[in-house]
């Protein structure tokens, strides 16, 4: 390859330090690589936007430019030395980063006349890659990772339209299928990137935490509904506070707001409130059933009393993630999962593993015959459009077989 001596050699301006959400222009011919590749950088934090030729890379250098390009080798070598050069021209200030198969002498080539034309090149990222080569490759553009100092206004966040709703895959680990999804809110600041929720989350006499829960409620009921229309029908799952639940009229409203009349909806609280304020979570249980509505009890330990809650109409309790990580090799964490089982079966509620994180976890809360099981073994939380293609591709996870007995 010849370096084109008509083009003035440009010094790429440092991206830097600064705490902003950072932008990726992901330029290649395949619409499926673009998407895969826009689905991983945004899980880390950037705004996305895809090219599929030479002249795409020129028109989103106008205005706003991407803080970092990614060229797939799917292209032409033609094309991708041509979108180096317009780059060079252009004095494109940010960074750039080639991905291609492992062993391609093509792509250090690549790599190498990048660099000579003046641009700030990235490591190549070579196929296949994991999450790490990634998040390893583009480390100068994520967030320091801390926490926002002061609590963050839900109302500007509503009117920023920085909240986001993700979803984690519930495993049917009798079947191997996916069986449904917890809503998990999530907030997307210009400056912190992602928010974990305890920056955010109001506190129980707070009145915006209502505010909070008529956000989530109305975003799953959406996502939910093109979920469905999609063809896939599948149970949802959403976690309110007590509080909520106890306002006049809130179950009501959320109940008609469900989109098909056989979906099926879980409303989520924690064994905390249940133990708080029995007589209001039974209470709220029972107006939920009403409607169909199942009703999970998150967070369940060993210690949680539930003498007096035999009436409840529980349709699931969710085993703490503490005793499910290591229970395979910790005698007492089986014990207290086992103990957990017995008084789901004694309910007649399903038992979710929540957290399981290895095959060995895996493997023990199988035999020991518990229904559902989520973790990062079988999906991490994800926004919705990826869990619409995950759901598109068959309805099958990526799970490991299910152990033999």
């Amino acid at each position: 390859m010849i370096i084109d001596p008509f083009f003035e050699i440009a010094k790429p301006a440092q991206f830097g330090h600064r705490r902003i959400v950072p932008r990726v222009c992901i330029v290649d011919g395949k619409p499926h690589i673009r998407t895969f590749l826009a689905s991983a950088f945004e899980e880390l934090g950037f705004i996305a936007e895809e090219c599929a030729r030479v002249s795409d890379v020129a028109a989103a250098l106008v205005g706003a430019p991407p803080d970092l390009i990614v060229l797939g080798l799917l292209l032409p070598e033609s094309e991708v030395t041509k979108t180096l050069h317009v780059l060079a021209r252009s004095r494109f200030g940010g960074k750039v980063m080639l991905f291609g198969g492992r062993g391609s002498t093509v792509l250090l080539a690549l790599h190498d006349l990048g660099e000579q034309t003046g641009l700030a090149m990235l490591p190549p990222l070579r196929t296949p890659f994991r999450d790490s080569d990634l998040r390893e490759n583009v480390s100068t553009f994520l967030p320091i990772p801390s926490s926002p100092s002061v609590p963050i206004d839900v109302d500007q966040a509503l009117r920023n339209n920085w909240l986001e709703l993700w979803y984690q895959p519930k495993i049917d680990l009798r079947q191997m299928a996916l069986r449904g999804a917890e809503a998990l809110i999530r907030m997307r600041h210009p400056t912190w990137g992602v928010v974990p929720p305890s920056s955010f989350i109001p506190g129980e006499a707070d009145p915006q935490l209502r505010v909070l829960s008529e956000f989530v409620i109305g975003r799953a009921m959406a996502d939910w509904t093109a979920f469905i229309r999609g063809g896939q029908s599948i149970e949802m799952t959403v976690h309110l506070p007590m509080s909520v639940l106890e306002d006049p009229g809130f179950i009501d409203r959320m109940c008609l707001q469900i989109p098909d009349p056989s979906a099926r909806l879980t409303v989520e609280i924690t064994s905390v409130d249940v133990g708080r304020n029995p007589v209001s979570a039974r209470r709220a249980a029972k107006q939920l059933a009403s409607y169909n509505v199942g009703i999970s009890i998150d967070d369940v330990a060993c210690e949680a009393s539930w003498a007096d809650i035999e009436d409840f109409p529980i349709t699931e309790l969710q085993v703490d993630r503490s005793f499910i990580n290591g229970c395979a090799n910790d005698p007492h964490k089986r014990a207290v999962c086992g103990m957990i089982l017995k008084i789901a079966q004694r309910l007649s509620a399903r038992a979710n593993a929540k957290g399981i994180e290895n095959s060995a976890d895996f493997q023990t809360l199988c035999d020991m015959g518990f229904e559902l099981g989520q973790g990062f073994l079988f999906a991490k939380p994800m926004e919705m459009q990826k869990f619409a293609r995950t759901m598109m591709r068959g309805r099958r996870p990526a799970v490991p077989s299910r152990p033999p007995k």
